[in-house]
């Protein structure tokens, strides 16, 4: 009994202080759980878990890939770059640096410093023929005749360099560079083109029968029927080689890419051009159809890069600007060739299509590639050279339609050219930056030929436009304020023969046209100016600019317009920096930056304000701080004291008292890690089975087996002693008998 009673009450003790330690654990475990649980699995997409009260939440924005309403600055000095001064600056120092005085033509390359150590004395056939072309252009734009002479100089000098180190006299075409023997379509087209625009201005024929000779060679040797040119051709008697020579170029030597195509087909519509023979323009046609058949996303409209031998798709995956921008220019010129509007509604159905996928909307400027996988992993780096051949197409655009549109981006361009990949230390141009104008590898800061040939071509192209000219008329301000604001127009007009008069040609509300003479502005040259006295509100503009040169000659640039009216737009907000991140540690500072403007630029923000809740709570306000004139920021010092995930957007007030919102993102606090309920408790299940129950059972037991022990160790002393003692007993009583 004793013994029952004894492990009963030790049991008991146990228990009871077992059960009062899973007690407190559950209950410290239970709120720190229920504190940390961030809410993951909740669906983004909910509008209903997501809504918040009043205008936090904004609704469906239709978001567009050009900013059509392309907001003008005040400055009209920014809006005529001296497009030439550039142009003439990068051939001065491209002619000083990589121009062979001695045999004529361009060395390949050197370093951002124009260092002769640096320079790659290879020469391309391609970078020379851009060169040709790019200062014929130049002696076009250039109004002093000494300048006009150098630049034909040395474009005959590049030409007769191509002819006699680079080109194959005994069996045609061209070398791919002097260490380069293969001949490539693409490098043929560009001879072609340099040659035949070297004939029209020296009237030489031997580089119109070359160029012929060259078209030939191609025809014979690398045309697939109908189907495109072949990528690849040895120098010897025209034979496609085996293998390809570049282990980079992931085309076989029968693959045909859509650049080389397109290339000559550009070239053949020269060739058509001054030879009037219809066969050029039936193969540029068909090089188009082939491609546009087989190599085309249904979708979205782009051109991949090129099939393979097995007319398989190469780089399924993603499009390049470059290459459409190519395409583009095929199509300008086929419809100059034939004036078939179908291909007029092509070029701006890819146009519009290339500007949707490739337009840096934060930035400016085109991305380099297109990813079908995730637009998100793009090459979003801008390429220099990309950006010319963009301009090009956009210049094109323009002239088709004179919509000012498409200059604003060429101006945009320009702005990224000038403020992020012109050298104004060294001069030229670098080869690429990052999306956002930063600078990556050093070797993006090399200068090559091809390069400024192209920058030389494009700008100087930009400068002529017409003769006489007018550039793009702009308006400050872009949408004035009725009954307030008057409205200042400049144009920037050129000619070489002089300019005899520049005329503003205005209608207000529809009604007959009016002409007032634009006077020269006072600080831009070849700026003219004239203002408007403030109107009523609704009241419409549209006009267009006349010029006149000394000789008679005239040109119009128009239409354009605009109105006055109330200030009824609300400011515009956009997200520009979260420091550190979207994932922010519990009571850890962060700050977030915006940018607000007023729209149309009439007036400043004069307040901002940040809203936010967490999940289940109530909203919550803060007042932003303007750090700069379009630039606001709020900060939490102290972070946030509650982990979960927060919906937050930003509400912006102008002058005039219009609303303006963002729309609602998403940070996140994180607490202290999640845990599973479930899995905890059985953890301290375990726990306390292995570390307190059964130790205390083990301790129980042998203190049992000890008592017991102890036990039989007094019993067993005491059945010796009781014999002991019988013994004494048996031997006094024997003693006794004895005596």
């Amino acid at each position: 009994m004793m013994q029952q009673w004894y492990i009963r009450s030790k049991m008991k003790k146990w228990l009871v202080f077992s059960f009062l330690f899973v007690l407190v654990i559950g209950t410290v475990l239970q709120s720190f759980t229920i504190s940390s649980n961030l809410n993951f699995n909740s669906n983004a997409n909910d509008t209903t878990s997501q809504k918040l009260s009043g205008n936090l939440m904004a609704n469906e924005k239709p978001s567009t890939p050009l900013k059509l309403d392309a907001l003008l600055e005040d400055n009209p000095e920014a809006f005529f770059p001296n497009f030439l001064f550039y142009s003439i600056e990068v051939a001065n120092v491209l002619i000083d640096s990589l121009y062979d005085n001695v045999s004529g033509g361009f060395y390949t390359s050197t370093d951002e410093h124009w260092l002769e150590s640096s320079i790659n004395f290879d020469k391309l056939t391609y970078d020379n023929a851009q060169a040709v072309l790019a200062l014929l252009k130049l002696a076009d734009a250039v109004i002093n005749q000494s300048e006009r002479d150098l630049a034909l100089d040395i474009a005959e000098k590049t030409g007769n360099c191509l002819i006699t180190e680079l080109y194959d006299e005994l069996f045609s075409g061209f070398y791919i560079s002097k260490s380069n023997n293969y001949k490539k379509p693409g490098i043929q087209a560009k001879a072609i083109q340099a040659l035949l625009a070297l004939y029209k201005t020296t009237d030489n024929v031997t580089y119109r029968d070359i160029a012929i000779n060259t078209s030939k060679f191609l025809d014979n040797h690398a045309w697939d029927n109908d189907n495109g040119y072949y990528v690849y051709l040895l120098s010897h008697g025209g034979l496609i080689p085996s293998q390809n020579p570049n282990a980079h170029d992931p085309y076989d030597p029968r693959s045909k890419r859509v650049d080389h195509n397109v290339l000559l087909g550009n070239a053949l519509l020269d060739l058509y051009n001054l030879e009037s023979n219809e066969t050029y323009l039936i193969y540029a046609k068909r090089i188009y159809d082939f491609f546009n058949t087989t190599c085309r996303n249904t979708s979205t409209g782009l051109f991949y890069t090129g099939l393979n031998s097995n007319n398989e798709i190469v780089d399924l995956d993603s499009a390049d600007i470059f290459i459409n921008s190519l395409v583009l220019e095929l199509l300008t010129n086929i419809f100059h060739a034939t004036n078939d509007s179908k291909y007029f509604d092509e070029f701006f159905n890819l146009l519009y299509s290339v500007l949707y996928h490739f337009w840096d909307e934060d930035y400016g400027g085109f991305y380099a590639t297109y990813s079908y996988l995730d637009p998100s992993e793009r090459d979003k780096r801008k390429y220099t050279e990309r950006q010319f051949y963009g301009i090009k197409a956009l210049d094109e655009a323009y002239k088709l339609t004179n919509n000012s549109l498409f200059y604003n981006l060429i101006l945009d361009i320009f702005e990224v050219l000038n403020n992020y990949l012109y050298d104004h230390v060294h001069l030229g141009y670098l080869q690429l930056v990052d999306n956002d104008g930063t600078q990556g590898d050093i070797s993006w800061n090399d200068k090559f030929t091809v390069t400024q040939s192209l920058a030389i071509y494009s700008l100087a192209n930009l400068w002529l436009y017409s003769k006489p000219g007018v550039l793009n008329a702009v308006w400050s301000p872009s949408t004035p304020l009725a009954n307030e604001d008057s409205v200042t127009i400049s144009a920037a007009a050129y000619d070489s023969d002089g300019l005899s008069n520049v005329l503003f040609n205005y209608s207000m509300n529809n009604g007959p046209y009016q002409i007032v003479e634009m006077v020269p502005h006072s600080l831009v040259a070849n700026m003219f100016i004239t203002t408007l006295e403030s109107q009523n509100d609704g009241t419409t503009i549209n006009f267009n600019i006349i010029v006149n040169d000394n000789l008679g000659n005239q040109a119009t640039r128009g239409s354009y317009f605009f109105l006055w009216q109330y200030d009824v737009w609300a400011p515009e907000i956009q997200q520009i920096g979260f420091s550190p991140g979207l994932e922010i540690p519990i009571h850890n500072d962060f700050s977030i930056t915006v940018s607000a403007q007023d729209v149309p630029l009439q007036g400043d923000v004069e307040f901002v304000r940040m809203y936010y809740k967490a999940e289940e709570e109530l909203r919550q306000s803060i007042a932003l701080e303007k750090i700069d004139q379009h630039l606001w920021k709020v900060t939490f010092p102290e972070g946030l004291p509650k982990a979960g995930y927060y919906a937050y957007s930003f509400e912006a007030i102008d002058g005039r008292g219009n609303f303006g919102y963002s729309f609602v993102s998403y940070f996140y606090i994180i607490g202290p890690p999640e845990t599973n309920e479930q899995a905890l408790f059985f953890i301290i299940g375990i726990f306390l089975v292995m570390f307190i129950f059964i130790p205390a059972g083990l301790y129980t037991y042998v203190e049992y087996k000890k008592k017991n022990a102890r036990k039989k160790i007094k019993r067993t002393r005491e059945i010796g002693y009781l014999k002991q003692s019988r013994k004494s007993r048996k031997r006094r009583k024997r003693g006794t008998k004895r005596g």
